[in-house]
């Protein structure tokens, strides 16, 4: 039997616990309200990540292989392509005269080139530029679906008011000229496509002159030259706009364009070795 004492004693010991408990209790709760993983309780707001399984992988893989491809990046020389230029003195009235009558486009330019005269004066050219037909629609129904470029091997001077004359909705996102063209072992003036985009898959030039994109080869695509006595030419809406468009679907356009004009084997036909 314990003393009166002894069980006072106890009894305020017991007390004692009783209260660290109640304030050991409301800080872990405390605790558990700000860190959930704290908490005791089995109703806890934290659940596992779910685990992926194979079906969503799949759903995923296939989702990634239908995504649509990159815009198409379309480079567009000027001269012979989409548009034709003589000095004003050697165009006849008659030649202006038929081109109005078959509803040709064409004005007279005046060119301001850097370099200068004897007397320090700048070299004036004064040039009559005829459009290709449907060149506006072209340039319009084209910036719907690409991204366009203008790469002439033609001189600044010359070049940019003359595409300003044409660019009236401002189409090309970049115009470059004759300092951008490179000279190779077998040709000058160049377009290395590589200055505009490393990415080779979703970019194409269109040039008169195939050896402009000797570079890559697979990337291009060859008009027939236009001249102010083709009045009724097609080539831009019937012929280019329609191949442009289904490039445009493409993942790669190099392997559609070598399969219609192999022209890697073009070139070594005229003693230009494929680009290694």
């Amino acid at each position: 039997m314990y003393s009166p004492i002894t069980q006072q004693a106890w009894k305020a010991v017991l007390s004692w616990f009783g209260f660290f408990y109640q304030i050991f209790s409301q800080i872990i709760g405390s605790f558990a309200d700000n860190y959930p993983l704290l908490s005791l309780s089995s109703n806890s707001s934290f659940k596992p990540l779910s685990s992926l399984d194979h079906e969503s992988a799949v759903q995923i893989i296939e989702d990634a292989d239908h995504q649509q491809p990159q815009k198409l990046t379309v480079v567009l020389d000027l001269d012979e392509t989409l548009i034709c230029a003589y000095e004003t003195s050697s165009v006849s009235d008659e030649l202006k005269t038929q081109a109005t009558q078959a509803g040709l486009n064409w004005f007279e330019l005046e060119c301001v080139f850097d370099n200068k005269e004897a007397d320090g004066e700048p070299i004036i050219n004064y040039v009559t530029v005829f459009e290709r037909p449907g060149l506006k629609e072209f340039l319009k129904q084209l910036s719907e679906f690409a991204d366009l470029v203008l790469f002439t091997a033609g001189v600044e001077g010359y070049a940019r008011p003359l595409v300003d004359r044409i660019d009236t909705e401002n189409w090309f996102s970049l115009r470059l000229y004759r300092p951008s063209t490179i000279r190779t072992e077998h040709r000058e003036y160049v377009k290395d496509l590589t200055c505009i985009s490393k990415d080779l898959c979703n970019i194409v030039i269109v040039d008169n002159n195939p050896y402009s994109f000797l570079l890559q080869p697979d990337n291009g695509i060859p008009c027939v030259p236009f001249s102010a006595g083709q009045p009724h030419d097609t080539q831009l809406l019937d012929v280019i706009l329609p191949i442009l468009k289904d490039l445009s679907d493409q993942k790669d356009v190099r392997h559609v364009l070598y399969e219609k004009y192999h022209m890697p084997e073009w070139f070594q036909q005229h003693g230009i070795p494929a680009p290694s």
